[in-house]
């Protein structure tokens, strides 16, 4: 309807980034005098030089390695402080490593967009393997891919609609106001998590997350794919039976063509059977209830009821990071890392969350209500909720989910997609719906991210935005492939086997990084045990 809304919303965003990213430093990493061979010896980047055998300040980009030309630099930061060894940045030079890098990194986003993944377990090894970036960078810099991936997957979405109700959108927008601000309380937990955590157990939790989601959703696909197949066997048999349909009632032959019109009908054949006046009192009523439902479905960018709270939510993350700052941008009010203001300021936006998450609640279930009243049937993918669910399942398990994101640089939706899978949304709609709620969680965690300082090269921003475009370009892809796919084949298992064998090819990969990095910790005798939050 207006896409252009989805623009000025993604231009936005980007601006706060910049706007964060403008005074990001990077600590430095290593103990002059330990001796080294390499700039690897020295600790990881942000770090000291290898200058004549010795850790040591850079001097020139030779102490920052034997291939400084291409991979690092020795930076001259402002303010007083010591050069440090940094990554250079995209375009200082634009190697070959980094055409390879742009290509892997928007196929990946495309194979995790297509299904609602993200695709963080694609793109971590990538950016470390091919980029030289450690995990430390790797991981933001999969959020801000991830984020770029989100907004397209969106920006596709937009003004399509729910496959079995034509007057609903794709995306559940109601569902995901329910679902994204406890995952936003999970990433305030899971970035300072990722900052403490060692490299080793990141990777660790992220193959045995993905291996579960992996068993999950295989289990999920092969009963999707038997009641396909069943129900194919079906249809091939009953083609006898067509001059029956034929023969059928009017109401009959409404309601199997159109769900809509059936519920419609259901209305009229009420109150053409009643004909006394409080019968027609109760119709009125029923028709009132039924343009309301009608009414709320059809709203493609129902901005005040559901996307306006998702935007405080961001706005409420925002302000707690500015105040609280990191290790790349210091607190606006002065607040030191550790005290207990530092710690008190979780609380006004977790507050803020958990209230959001309390109304969207409370709209889900009167809107489970209101379809009772009016006697419409729900659509295939519906959610039957109830208390428990609302309040207490759901937010809980998408807490676990924003976690897990920040923590290990994966959409959330690797989490949540699968949850919404459980509970019998279609995949179609978790998919669109999964994708929207990455674009918060990505967004919030990108940005929390840029003010710790968390971004590999001097500028910071340039990576940023770089690889967010890169990521649009991938999730644009595709969403394309799997809407081809699944018109073609009409199998919405396909789907799901495609979903279970990205998150099978992400848990190998980050198997093989996982063991490298160890065994390099080992081998240089880094420590691998746990940092401190506010000098790690």
């Amino acid at each position: 309807m207006r896409r252009h809304e989805t623009a000025v919303h993604t231009a936005c965003l980007m601006f706060l980034l910049l706007a964060a990213s403008a005074d990001a430093s990077a600590q430095v990493n290593g103990v002059v005098g330990v001796t080294c061979s390499t700039r690897s010896d020295c600790g990881q980047i942000p770090s000291l030089g290898c200058r004549d055998s010795k850790c040591a300040v850079c001097v020139s980009d030779n102490d920052c390695g034997g291939d400084s030309f291409t991979t690092y630099r020795c930076v001259n930061r402002q303010g007083g402080v010591p050069p440090v060894c940094l990554n250079k940045n995209v375009f200082s030079p634009f190697t070959g490593a980094d055409i390879l890098a742009a290509f892997l990194a928007a196929l990946s986003t495309a194979l995790g967009a297509a299904c609602g993944l993200g695709g963080g377990g694609l793109l971590v090894p990538l950016f470390i393997v091919v980029v030289g970036l450690t995990p430390k960078f790797a991981i933001p810099l999969s959020k801000a891919t991830i984020l770029g991936g989100a907004a397209a997957t969106y920006w596709s979405n937009y003004g399509s609609k729910h496959p079995y109700a034509s007057r609903r959108p794709i995306v559940d927008y109601a569902l995901a106001g329910l679902m994204e601000p406890p995952t936003l309380i999970g990433t305030i937990v899971g970035v300072m998590a990722n900052g403490v955590f060692p490299s080793w157990l990141i990777l660790a939790l992220l193959i045995l997350l993905l291996a579960f989601v992996t068993y999950r959703v295989t289990k999920r696909a092969n009963a999707m794919h038997a009641k396909e197949n069943a129900e194919n066997a079906a249809a091939a048999a009953s083609t006898s039976d067509l001059p029956d349909v034929n023969n059928s009632t009017p109401e009959v032959h409404v309601d199997k063509e159109d769900h809509d019109d059936g519920v419609a009908a259901e209305c009229v054949h009420f109150r053409v059977d009643d004909n006394v006046p409080a019968a027609t009192n109760m119709a009125s009523v029923q028709d009132s209830l039924l343009a309301t439902c009608h009414a709320q479905e059809m709203d493609v960018f129902p901005f005040r009821q559901c996307i306006l709270p998702l935007l405080v939510c961001i706005a409420a993350i925002l302000a707690q990071s500015l105040l609280r700052g990191g290790h790349g941008a210091p607190s606006l009010v002065g607040v030191a890392c550790g005290s207990a203001l530092y710690w008190l300021l979780i609380l006004p936006p977790t507050a803020i969350l958990a209230a959001v998450t309390f109304l969207m609640g409370r709209l889900l279930l009167r809107r489970t209500h209101l379809y009772a009243a009016c006697g419409m049937e729900t659509v295939k993918g519906d959610v039957a909720w109830t208390r428990h669910k609302t309040y207490v399942a759901f937010p809980l398990q998408c807490v676990v989910a924003g976690f897990a994101s920040a923590l290990l640089g994966i959409g959330g939706g690797i989490v949540q997609g699968p949850l919404m899978l459980e509970h019998g949304v279609t995949p179609l709609v978790q998919s669109a719906t999964a994708s929207y709620m990455i674009l918060y969680t990505s967004t919030s965690t990108t940005i929390q991210y840029t003010i710790a300082g968390q971004f590999p090269g001097d500028l910071q921003y340039d990576y940023v935005l770089w690889y967010v475009a890169l990521g649009f370009l991938g999730g644009v892809f595709g969403k394309k492939v799997v809407e081809r796919l699944i018109q073609r084949t009409g199998r919405m298992s396909y789907f799901l086997y495609f979903l279970a064998a990205n998150s099978a090819i992400q848990a190998v990969a980050m198997g093989y990084i996982g063991v490298s990095n160890v065994l390099q910790d080992i081998k240089t005798g880094d420590s691998i045990g746990f940092s401190s939050l506010c000098h790690g």
